[in-house]
């Protein structure tokens, strides 16, 4: 019969004791171990961190620390895990509780046992003997084990002995914390903050970068700074108040791949000074001194300064110029790029000054001079898109006087452009800006009204911009240029009188030659004139004036007439009054004038002519005309003629001297031997016969081509010479005689200019004169300059130069007879010349007795009243 073994109260109540104690023993001995582990991690750590810093005044690089950190939160959670959760964790069966028992305490004699297995129903109780038997083993079970003391079955030793490491090291790091606190404030902020320069130093080293201008002191940022390339890296390490100041400390300097090592002394304030010439690459820096040291290095990165790459100049020109470009739209501005140092615009030119820089900005600095004084407009700007810009006005030694805000120009955003990296300002280039600048901003700030645009600027501004960019850098050196202001010039007037002299007719019509040019195109070209001297001038129009905006006017009437005529027949003149004559030029400048006498400008303007209030006006040469009697003014080209024939003997009179000596030569020639066997030679020698056509000619030396071998030296000297002499002379009274024939059409024009001259006059200058002196000049001149010519290249070849010296007389004597021709029609005209000087000689001769006569009547009329 099965039965319901049960285990008797006070074996399990035995049994559940051993297993709470077990339970215990193991969660404070396990945790007794994980203290000591983080007690040895604790002092370990410490006493690593100490002797590294003793002996390299470094910090544990943070990496080492991490790792300390990592392994130690590593070992304590892996020993926490084995030596309290997994045995916390792993079940304790009574059975082997039991046997546990059994083994410490024989006197159980395996009865508990016997009692754990029949209440776990391991035992077979069918048999009455059986059951009695176990009823009797559990009754003794009980007995026994209301005697036992569950406490002796453990081994306390290994717990206590951890428990008291554990203390000592928990008391050791308590007695760390009150004796030295700071040091456990270290190794906090070292291990579990993971901090640089948590090791308290009594010397301290802040480096610093000297900047310019003015020697700003600029921090590193994250131990990084940007510094341009090129520039000299100026360093300034200051140890701060309180701090122990070192005898000398040592810099490493990283370039490249080289590595230099430089020890510094302090200055007498205090700081250590140190400077790399021209940097170009990439350097990193460490300092030491004293108990101080940095394991991270401070990294100085190159890069390129902030420069100008292109300045453009975006122009509204003044109209009257003409320069602006005309579209569809309307004007649009012409920009134009500087070139070099210097760029210039005309003067009141409104223009939009646009910057572009190699990298992004936060800051242009852009300063000029104002007469006495100074400005600088300071524009800026940061990545959030908020920008300002400022004008200051400043004593030339720098003192400020008053600042202004610069507003937008209308319909613009901002100064800058998109990224930064260029800004616009508008300008107007202005001759008085030097008084209109400052007059402009002090105007605006006692207003307090927003200043005017565009900004005044002086003529011949040099500029100076410095540009810094979002880094911080510096340009190393001011961008400097000039705007030159171009100042609208007076027209330029060229005149010359064409075909008439000092003294005319009162019928003359005065021809005037010449151009007028102007820079920017003329408005208006006249006549001015007066008479006498204290006359007012007065202004004629010319028969073709110029059309509005021409740069460069020649006076002509039209293309035949390549000239304008002044008629002086409608003034009326009289005998010996003088007419002066000039061409008047006024430009259509709009803008004060700069730098020009006041005559110049606005000087002569007639009320009723509309001219501007700014143009200038400019004359040319003022041409005194007095008026004579016709037969003055015919005896005074007779005086012109006399002397050109006096000019055409001399020129016969060489000629014949040329002639001469050619035909002295030439008899020379004839008596030599050599000319004498020519002239027996070519006498026996037939005449030649013409060739059949197509048929080749016989060889034959041509008369030129006989060699004078057998010429006296002597003899070809002097053929030379007088070859020479010839050619020279010729081309000498060429000349003579081309200037003859110019003075003769010049008369010519003269007669005609005031209307002096008849039809046969005029007939007998052109077919008798003008005509052969024109022949004689392009035809007969050429033919005797070549025939010399080819004489002289016979002697210089030592040909026989016979026949080419009888071409030379033969055309010389030409030009001779052509000469005389010419000469004895001036005689024929000198003749009634003559006549006509003796008229006029008795007209005067008259005309002074009739004065005479009558001022001896006033004598006697004077006396007889007396």
């Amino acid at each position: 019969m099965a039965q319901t073994n049960n285990l008797v109260p006070e074996a399990r109540t035995l049994i559940n004791q051993l297993r709470s104690r077990i339970r215990s023993y193991v969660f404070w001995e396990g945790l007794a171990l994980v203290i000591v582990v983080l007690g040895a991690l604790f002092w370990l750590s410490f006493a690593l961190d100490w002797a590294y810093f003793r002996f390299s005044h470094l910090e544990l690089p943070r990496w080492f620390r991490a790792l300390v950190l990592i392994s130690g939160i590593g070992l304590v959670t892996m020993g926490a895990f084995s030596w309290i959760g997994l045995r916390l964790l792993r079940g304790l069966r009574t059975k082997a509780l039991a046997l546990v028992l059994e083994r410490r305490f024989p006197e159980l004699d395996d009865r508990l046992v016997t009692a754990v297995e029949a209440a776990e129903g391991l035992s077979n109780t069918d048999s009455p003997v059986t059951a009695a038997m176990l009823q009797k083993t559990l009754t003794d079970v009980a007995e026994v084990t209301r005697r036992l003391d569950v406490r002796s079955v453990f081994d306390q030793r290994p717990l206590r002995r951890a428990l008291m490491i554990a203390a000592g090291l928990i008391a050791s790091i308590l007695g760390l914390m009150v004796v030295d606190s700071a040091a456990m404030e270290r190794w906090v902020a070292g291990y579990l903050s993971l901090q640089d320069g948590y090791w308290p130093r009594e010397t301290e080293l802040v480096i610093k970068v000297v900047v310019q201008p003015g020697d700003q002191l600029r921090e590193f940022t994250d131990r990084h700074y940007r510094h341009p390339k090129g520039g000299d890296l100026a360093l300034q390490i200051e140890v701060p108040p309180g701090k122990t100041l070192p005898n000398r400390i040592r810099l490493d300097s990283r370039m490249g791949r080289g590595m230099s090592q430089t020890w510094l002394t302090p200055t007498a304030d205090g700081v250590f000074r140190h400077s790399f010439v021209g940097l170009i690459e990439d350097s990193r820096l460490w300092i030491s001194g004293g108990d101080f040291s940095h394991s991270q290095p401070y990294w100085i990165e190159v890069v390129p300064p902030p420069e100008v790459t292109r300045v453009v100049l975006s122009s509204l020109y003044p109209p009257y110029t003409g320069l602006n470009r005309q579209t569809e739209q309307g004007v649009e501005r012409t920009p134009s790029e500087l070139k070099g140092g210097q760029i210039s615009l005309p003067l009141e030119t409104d223009f939009l000054l646009e910057i572009a820089a190699n990298k992004p900005l936060q800051r242009a600095r852009i300063e000029g001079d104002a007469g006495a004084d100074r400005w600088e407009i300071t524009i800026s700007s940061d990545q959030s898109g908020t920008h300002s810009a400022t004008i200051l006005l400043k004593s030339q030694d720098g003192k400020p006087q008053l600042q202004h805000e610069i507003p937008l120009p209308p319909g613009s955003e901002s100064f800058w452009s998109q990224g930064g990296t260029a800004f616009s300002l508008p300008f107007l280039l202005s001759a008085a800006g030097a008084t209109r600048l400052p007059e402009q901003l002090r105007g605006a700030a006692e207003t307090h009204q927003s200043l005017t645009l565009p900004i005044t600027l002086p003529t011949d501004s040099l500029l100076r911009i410095t540009l810094e960019d979002r880094d911080q850098i510096v340009s190393p050196a001011p961008t400097r240029f000039t705007i030159n202001g171009i100042v609208d010039q007076p027209p330029v007037v060229e005149t010359r009188l064409k075909g008439i002299g000092s003294s005319i007719t009162r019928k003359a019509r005065i021809p005037v030659a010449g151009t007028v040019i102007d820079d920017y195109g003329v408005a208006s070209v006249k006549f001015e004139f007066k008479v006498d001297d204290g006359a007012e001038w007065q202004q004629r129009n010319l028969a073709n004036p110029p059309e509005e905006g021409t740069r460069t006017f020649s006076l002509q009437r039209n293309e035949q007439e390549i000239y304008e005529r002044f008629d002086v027949q409608p003034l009326d003149l009289s005998i010996k009054q003088r007419l002066t004559l000039t061409v008047a030029a006024l430009d259509g400048c709009t803008v004060p004038s700069m730098g020009l006498p006041h005559s110049q400008a606005n000087a002569g303007q007639t009320p009723d002519a509309p001219q501007p209030s700014f143009a200038h006006r400019a004359t040319g040469l003022k041409f005194v005309l007095t008026i004579i009697p016709e037969e003055e003014l015919l005896s005074m080209l007779y005086g012109r003629e006399l002397n050109l024939r006096k000019r055409i003997e001399q020129i016969i009179a060489e000629s014949k001297i040329t002639l001469k000596e050619l035909q002295t030569q030439h008899d020379l020639l004839k008596e030599t031997p050599a000319a004498r066997e020519s002239a027996d030679t070519d006498a026996a020698t037939p005449p030649a016969t013409t060739p059949p056509a197509n048929s080749v000619p016989a060889t034959t030396v041509p008369a030129a081509t006989v060699q004078t071998s057998s010429t006296p030296t002597a003899n070809r000297l002097s053929l030379s010479a007088v070859a020479d002499r010839s050619l020279h002379g010729i081309r000498k009274n060429a000349t003579e005689t081309a200037g003859v024939e110019s003075a003769f059409a010049e008369i010519r024009e003269e007669l005609v200019n005031n209307a002096a001259d008849t039809p046969a006059m005029l007939e007998r200058l052109d077919q008798k004169i003008l005509a052969p002196l024109n022949n004689i000049n392009t035809a007969t001149f050429p033919q005797v300059d070549g025939a010399l010519g080819l004489f002289r290249l016979a002697l210089d070849k030592e040909l026989n130069p016979r026949g080419d010296l009888e071409n030379s007389i033969e055309s010389t004597t030409t030009l001779i007879r052509q000469l005389e021709s010419v000469l004895g029609e001036m005689a024929e005209m000198a003749r009634f010349d003559a006549i006509l000087e003796d008229l006029k000689k008795t007209i005067k001769s008259e005309m002074d007795l009739l004065e005479e006569t009558k001022r001896k009547r006033k004598e006697k009329a004077i006396k007889a009243l007396e």
